[in-house]
């Protein structure tokens, strides 16, 4: 078992001990992300994009990885997300095995990889995740929250844990 992080991944520490819904806490966990776009100065322009659990973080090129990412078409000046106009935010999500805290993961309790030690994972558990990265960053309210397939229930939870943290939501295939 073994992580795959893309180059220019961001990490963002999740608080120690991060509380689990169906119990135990992780410590040390942290969240791997990516941006696109300039956060302006009310931070009224930020878009997050929640991934499913095999997804990483990097959606599209940028000056960290210029590798086309896996929603490259949609990400960019011009295109349907706009850079020129949007911050785009990417979080991989929580237990993912490429760059976030997960099952591949070293349990700085033992020092070994987490395997089937890690706690048991929950949608939720991913939206507050996603919620500490948005309010680390500065980032009050959201222009728009956006969720692929197992993202898109991420997006619903993060939207029902976190009410009024984005003013508009896109499910797609969630």
């Amino acid at each position: 078992m073994t992580e795959f992080i893309p180059p220019g991944t961001r990490w963002f520490d999740l608080p120690s001990l991060f509380p689990m819904k169906r119990g135990g806490a992780l410590q040390d966990a942290r969240i791997a992300y990516e941006t696109w776009g300039e956060l302006n100065a009310a931070r009224s322009n930020a878009i997050l994009i929640v991934t499913g659990l095999s997804p990483d973080a990097h959606a599209a090129a940028n000056a960290g990885n210029p590798e086309p990412g896996w929603w490259e078409w949609m990400i960019g000046p011009g295109k349907p997300i706009d850079t020129e106009r949007w911050f785009v935010l990417c979080v991989n999500s929580l237990g993912s095995c490429k760059g976030s805290t997960g099952p591949a993961s070293i349990n700085p309790a033992s020092g070994a990889l987490y395997r089937l030690d890690f706690p048991e994972l929950s949608i939720e558990d991913g939206a507050d995740a996603a919620a500490a990265v948005v309010h680390g960053l500065g980032i009050e309210q959201l222009a728009c929250v956006i969720g692929n397939s197992m993202g898109g229930m991420t997006a619903l939870a993060l939207l029902q844990r976190q009410p009024g943290i984005a003013r508009s939501h896109i499910n797609i295939s969630g």
